[in-house]
């Protein structure tokens, strides 16, 4: 038993230690993987290399083709743009939904005040020496309270698909490559969207989540197709 313990423990931070690398730019979309060279970077043999990589194989972050190997998954800011309508047509469908559990659900409330709390401070403490870990912390905010909302649904299939709709989780780099003022008004437009809701005006909420994704959407896809350019 203590053996597969340790087993999981190696895969996990192997599967950190991944992500990382293509996060910050050092493994590149599109880039085909080698896992012998996976193995001598990362000091460790193929079984908790494989498990890392199928990992994030299910997370969308890496494709895999049989009997061709994996590669991270490149960039693609078609599949970007319609990822974030879809998200828009989906989160704004089940704000009905999300304004009624909150309503009646002290302990989402609290969770989705704290989340707007501390996600402000951790962004306010950004600054030049700021390392992408910093900003991976903004990012896990972030992401949080998006699936706060969608928990409010009701609908598991809906946070499930919001999982794999996220085909950029693996480039959260840009989030560093954002302004702090963006960052900031980005959390602003999460605090309008749960002031709506909490006081049930699911219009207000409506308009409010729209001009958010479509703010994220606009600023995202200007950094790709930047980043494509250069």
């Amino acid at each position: 038993m203590a053996k597969n313990t340790a087993k999981i423990t190696l895969s996990e931070r192997i599967y950190e230690r991944i992500h990382k690398d293509i996060i910050s730019n050092q493994i590149k979309p599109g880039e085909k993987i080698n896992i012998r060279e996976l193995c001598e970077r990362y000091s460790a043999s193929e079984t908790p290399i494989r498990l890392a990589l199928n990992r994030l194989a299910t997370e969308n972050i890496i494709e895999h083709f049989p009997r061709q190997g994996m590669r991270v998954k490149p960039l693609n800011i078609n599949m970007c743009e319609e990822t974030f309508d879809l998200r828009l047509m989906l989160e704004c469908h089940y704000i009905p939904n999300v304004s009624m559990t909150l309503n009646v659900n002290e302990a989402m409330r609290s969770a989705l005040k704290h989340n707007v709390a501390i996600n402000l401070e951790v962004v306010q403490k950004l600054n030049s020496n700021s390392t992408i870990d910093d900003y991976l912390e903004n990012y896990k905010f972030d992401m949080e309270f998006h699936e706060l909302l969608l928990k409010c649904s009701g609908n598991q299939l809906l946070l499930d698909l919001y999982h794999h709709l996220n085909p950029f989780l693996y480039v959260n780099y840009v989030y560093s490559k954002q302004s702090k003022e963006r960052l900031l008004a980005g959390i602003e437009e999460h605090n309008t969207i749960l002031r709506a809701l909490l006081d049930s005006d699911e219009e207000k909420a409506r308009q409010a989540l729209t001009v958010h994704i479509l703010n994220s959407k606009q600023v995202i896809i200007s950094i790709l197709k930047i980043e494509t350019i250069l």
